[in-house]
């Protein structure tokens, strides 16, 4: 049996150091797209952003 690595990006927000983090609702597989999304959000917008990760290791039979 084999292992798989599988990482899941997503972007989070809020408005001050008070709040609870708050996420887009959209996963990212990829490192890359999920940076460019919260670059492209930090321009738009003063609300603190952060990138979460979560990952899982998954059987392949």
């Amino acid at each position: 049996m084999k292992i798989i690595d599988i990482e899941v990006y997503i972007v989070g927000y809020r408005k001050t150091d008070n709040d609870e983090w708050e996420t887009l609702g959209k996963t990212h597989g990829n490192l890359i797209d999920a940076q460019a999304v919260m670059n492209k959000l930090s321009k738009e917008t003063k609300q603190q952003l952060k990138l979460f990760k979560f990952g899982r290791a998954v059987p392949v039979e």
